[in-house]
């Protein structure tokens, strides 16, 4: 008889909310109650696809009415908060079994999406679980736009993470590679060798580019995203045939960068200070990527 793990206990409504959570959430503890905030961004007012325009601060608040539902049956305390900011309000005044075991599976040392990592059952659940984490992911994360092109013109769905997070990109990467054969076109890195620019402009979220035809096997809930997503997928289906390849881990031909002063700086985790890069993948390797682990 198979012994139980903790990822048999998963369900897609908890996968969700770990995605939901980990993407770009914060847990809150008092003396009176322990909370979990999970805030929606929104750049601009206006997203643009390529002939539809969404008015973002509409479609979170509506998109949010059947996720606070969702949550609800869960036997959770959820409340849509909607003041200069969007977010989800978590709330309990005592630790039930919902609480104890959402924070066990967040990890109980970190506290916000700065430091977040995939709950390691995640890894473990099965393929709807997965998909279900992963569009929470991306219901909180992900950018879709006209203006998110490659140059050829084909359009990608953006994934940001805080640059404070330096190991949540290639967790994801391994993630929906391995249980749907998604391919990542490209990880920004916040790091000076990739970004460059004066001061510490280098520093900004990590971006993780997908093409948006691709990006369908996972989706959103919240309406705008996954409209523009699929004028924007078919947009690429209709004009481009190579597809994108799974990453083997090797770099291709490297374009040699110039030393960027900031190569040393308080701003980037021990694992690659000091260290100068040509491309995303010599940094993915020193983050732990699976596909290059000696």
């Amino acid at each position: 008889m198979e012994k139980n793990k903790i990822s048999n206990f998963l369900t897609p409504d908890i996968s969700y909310l770990l995605g939901l959570i980990t993407g770009h959430g914060e847990i809150q503890q008092s003396s009176d109650a322990k909370k979990i905030i999970i805030e929606f961004e929104y750049k601009a007012l206006e997203s643009k696809a390529i002939t539809k325009v969404f008015d973002q601060r509409l479609h979170i608040q509506t998109s949010l009415d059947p996720i606070v539902y969702r949550l609800q049956r869960m036997g959770i305390n959820v409340q849509k908060v909607t003041g200069e900011k969007i977010s989800l309000v978590l709330t309990w005044l005592q630790e039930d079994i919902s609480w104890l075991f959402i924070k066990f599976l967040i990890n109980g040392t970190r506290f916000n999406y700065h430091d977040f990592l995939i709950p390691e059952p995640i890894f473990e659940t099965t393929q709807e679980n997965k998909r279900e984490f992963l569009r929470g992911i991306a219901d909180v994360t992900a950018f879709v736009r006209k203006s998110n092109v490659d140059q050829a013109g084909r359009h990608r769905v953006y994934i940001e993470i805080s640059n404070r997070n330096w190991f949540l990109p290639p967790q994801l990467c391994q993630l929906w590679q391995q249980s749907l054969n998604m391919a990542t076109q490209y990880i920004g890195y916040g790091h000076p060798n990739i970004r460059g620019g004066t001061g510490t402009s280098w520093a900004k979220e990590h971006q993780i580019k997908i093409y948006a035809e691709d990006f369908e096997s996972i989706g959103f809930y919240i309406s705008h995203k996954n409209e523009a997503l699929k004028e924007l997928a078919e947009y690429n289906k209709a004009n481009f045939d190579r597809k994108q390849s799974l990453c083997n881990g090797k770099a291709g031909r490297e374009k040699i960068k110039p030393s960027h002063q900031h190569e040393s700086h308080k701003k980037l985790p021990a694992e690659i200070n000091g260290r100068h890069f040509n491309s995303y993948k010599q940094i993915c390797k020193c983050l732990g990527c699976y596909l290059q682990r000696d």
